[in-house]
């Protein structure tokens, strides 16, 4: 049986539409582009539309405003976890890794380290520890040599071969020799 279809109401017409297929068939457009527009409170060629039983556009915008919005348009200061080094903002700490805003945005959202520090904005507590992911390092080695490395980045530096490569060719080939991960 398949999903429930959510009944689409037009606020200047009151037409009624049974799930997004039917008012994409009827409108023209495709079903993705109309549950976003009704979603973000949008016009869909100049009306408005809402799901039967939620908010209505007005207020659908009204709630996604208050939720951008931020609390004083001033940018928010940026903390190195490993070396507690500020930043004024997250555009600075993002140039000074030499990484995208968005990278360093969701590591900090996520805990995880991007090039190795974690990050967490300077006007709310420290998060906890335990929030902080650790960095994957796993040692690998070369299986004709059999010197192991560190990791991936250490191997990469040694013997000039790509760590794309290196990664990739775990159990294969890379540069002419044959990695394997090497478990403790």
């Amino acid at each position: 049986m398949g999903k429930k279809r959510k009944t689409i109401v037009c606020i200047e017409t009151g037409e009624q539409f049974n799930g997004t297929e039917d008012a994409a068939n009827a409108i023209g457009l495709s079903s993705g582009f109309i549950s976003h527009q009704i979603r973000e409170g949008k016009p869909i060629k100049g009306f408005y539309y809402y799901y039967a039983g939620e908010m209505l556009p007005d207020e659908r915008r009204q709630k996604i405003r208050n939720r951008k919005k931020k609390q004083n348009n001033k940018p928010r200061p940026v903390i190195c976890l490993e070396t507690g080094e500020r930043f004024e903002s997250l555009t600075l700490a993002s140039r000074m890794l030499g990484k995208s805003k968005s990278n360093v945005f969701h590591a900090m959202k996520n805990g995880s380290a991007v090039h190795g520090f974690h990050f967490y904005y300077g006007d709310e507590p420290k998060p906890v520890d335990s929030f902080f992911k650790p960095r994957r390092r796993r040692k690998i080695r070369c299986t004709e040599t059999g010197v192991v490395y560190e990791s991936i980045k250490d191997a990469a530096e040694r013997t000039k071969i790509s760590p794309n490569c290196i990664g990739s060719a775990a159990s294969g080939m890379a540069g002419g020799y044959h990695w394997e991960y090497a478990d403790d």
